[in-house]
């Protein structure tokens, strides 16, 4: 595995536990106390799984093929640690809205990299 893989890896699993993290606590803020608490391990198992499946899909030695999901899912939490850094820090804009611009950037061009993966790797005849 080289420096890449370990890259998309760490930022779908960082990612995608921010944004399940965000989604559950405040989900059930009106129903649990302390939603924090129910949010942080909801985001450490997506996060956990995310990294895995990166790592599972990238890591294969088999073939050569591309794996739609894992370059997704890493260009995803590229995209979305990206957008949300210069959000809070290059434009000091607020939390919530560097998460939802980076969450809909990072969504967008997850599915496009995805998209465009699986049309590469389909036999034109």
């Amino acid at each position: 595995m080289n420096a890449r893989t370990f890259g998309f890896a760490g930022a779908a699993g960082i990612a995608t536990f921010l944004v399940i993290f965000v989604v559950v606590t405040e989900l059930l803020a009106p129903f649990v106390e302390f939603s924090v608490l129910v949010g942080i391990p909801a985001g450490i198992v997506a996060g956990v799984l995310a990294a895995a499946v990166v790592l599972g899909q990238f890591g294969r030695k088999t073939d050569r093929a591309p794996r739609p999901l894992a370059l997704a899912l890493g260009t995803f939490g590229v995209t979305f640690l990206v957008v949300f850094v210069v959000g809070l820090g290059g434009f000091q804009a607020g939390v919530t809205s560097s998460m939802a611009s980076a969450t809909v950037l990072g969504l967008l061009s997850g599915v496009v990299s995805g998209v465009r993966s699986r049309r590469e790797s389909q036999p034109t005849g």
